[in-house]
């Protein structure tokens, strides 16, 4: 049977700054070793021989898929299928596997998903709009009347803010008469 999964790191590239960067690339995404462990505990492919029903069972989808006429994939079916379509099964599945739908693979030091904050929940960023428009609402009826005052000083009077004086410094104005 051939390898179903074949080795990741051979990859074909046209020139060595491709394979550069995809190196690169692979040494980013790597997570980092489990202590104790050697790669991250998966075990190496096993040397015994196949379990015959298994490799019947993948040549029979295999076959199935490869059907030139009536091509059957299993995630097609799986999709077509009525029970399937049921919006809760997704919560039952969580629950008969018991999963932990918030774990996450980086360390604590980066992303602790059992930290959170009191004020992050919907209903306290609600209390939080509710005081702040209730505060500003407040304080907006507070005021009833703006009183107006006259200047201390009257601005002296300046020839180019009068209407009949000429334009030769002022700035134009376009429903201002020219004379």
């Amino acid at each position: 049977m051939p390898d179903a999964f074949p080795n990741t790191e051979q990859v074909e590239t046209g020139s060595p700054e491709e394979a550069d960067e995809i190196s690169h690339l692979r040494q980013l995404l790597r997570p980092p070793p489990i202590p104790g462990f050697t790669d991250w505990g998966i075990l190496p492919a096993s040397s015994s021989p196949y379990d015959p029903a298994i490799q019947t069972k993948l040549a029979k989808f295999h076959t199935l898929k490869q059907d030139p006429e009536h091509p059957k994939h299993f995630n097609d079916s799986l999709m077509s299928n009525r029970s399937f379509r049921n919006p809760h099964l997704y919560a039952k599945l969580v629950e008969f596997v018991d999963v932990d739908e918030r774990t996450t693979n980086f360390s604590k030091d980066m992303w602790d998903p059992d930290d959170m904050r009191s004020e992050w929940f919907a209903d306290s960023i609600a209390a939080l709009q509710k005081a702040r428009s209730e505060q500003t609402a407040s304080s907006q009826s507070k005021r009833t009347q703006i009183n107006f005052t006259t200047p201390a000083k009257v601005p002296p009077h300046h020839p180019t803010h009068d209407k009949l004086a000429p334009r030769h410094g002022s700035r134009f104005h376009p429903y201002s008469r020219a004379r």
